[in-house]
């Protein structure tokens, strides 16, 4: 399967990151966890433009659908990770 933005991802997912299409956004992402390699699962795409709702390490956090968008993932065969 090959790699699409988060914002597009499935729900309830286990989530492998790929790549982050933003240099700028880099290290901010890298300080919430969000880096290459990192498992995440997507929890809820919120209504209406709303944020992302996304839990990495055991911590939930929202990021705008902007921000989500910079985010390729890959979608787990298996959700076991």
């Amino acid at each position: 399967m090959g790699y699409i933005e988060l914002t597009k991802a499935p729900c309830n997912r286990t989530l492998e990151i790929m790549t982050v299409n933003d240099a700028g956004w880099v290290k901010r992402f890298e300080s919430m966890g969000i880096r290459k390699g990192k498992y995440i699962r997507k929890i809820a795409t919120q209504p209406f433009g709303g944020p992302i709702v996304i839990e990495v390490s055991g911590s939930k956090m929202s990021l705008g659908r902007n921000i989500a968008a910079k985010i390729e993932v890959e979608v787990l065969a298996h959700p076991s990770h």
